[in-house]
């Protein structure tokens, strides 16, 4: 399979955002190897069961959390690994993306695979927490922007220039007068 090497080796491992569907080969738990492929719309696994039997799962990729960024401490010349994996509340389906020694390059990915798979960014604490970044700007909230337009509710019923005039009113002049009739 192409996309890089292994996780657990000491090369970089780094699947492209921009070549879809990416196809990997991972080691999961120890020494069993998976296979994964992932595309716009899903995530696809195979991999051998304890008994032998080939399992594949396919995982769309809204039941994602979203692109999750997370650094380990390490003892080498950065001091740190990253990793940017699709995070799930299952921990044996979630994928990693990238896994690197050198974090120059690891937010532009990060972003990428975001923006590629339409998914939220996240930030991994060392505690294992799970924060997004894009959500609050220091004690504020962030919420999606309100339609500019006024009464864009209405847009469909009136046209634009009709909005700012009033309804009609039911006049008030009251005519009155008795009914005339011809005589039998």
């Amino acid at each position: 399979m192409n996309g890089g090497a292994t996780a657990g080796s000491s090369r970089a491992y780094r699947l492209d955002p921009h070549v879809l569907p990416a196809r990997a080969s991972v080691i999961t738990g120890g020494s069993a190897e998976a296979a994964i492929i992932i595309d716009r719309e899903r995530a696809i696994v195979r991999r051998q069961t304890a008994t032998g039997r080939a399992l594949t799962v396919v995982v769309p990729l809204n039941a994602y959390a979203g692109v999750a960024l997370r650094a380990e401490p390490r003892g080498g010349p950065s001091g740190v690994r990253m990793f940017i994996e699709l995070l799930h509340r299952d921990a044996s389906l979630t994928l990693q993306l990238v896994v690197t020694d050198e974090p120059e390059d690891v937010a532009a990915d990060w972003r990428e695979w975001g923006r590629t798979l339409n998914l939220p960014l996240l930030v991994v604490a060392q505690d294992g927490s799970v924060i997004a970044p894009d959500a609050t700007i220091g004690g504020l909230t962030v919420y999606p922007p309100k339609p500019r337009r006024r009464h864009s509710y209405f847009a469909a019923r009136r046209p634009r220039f009709l909005t700012r005039r009033k309804p009609g009113r039911p006049s008030l002049h009251v005519i009155k007068g008795r009914e005339i009739t011809a005589p039998d």
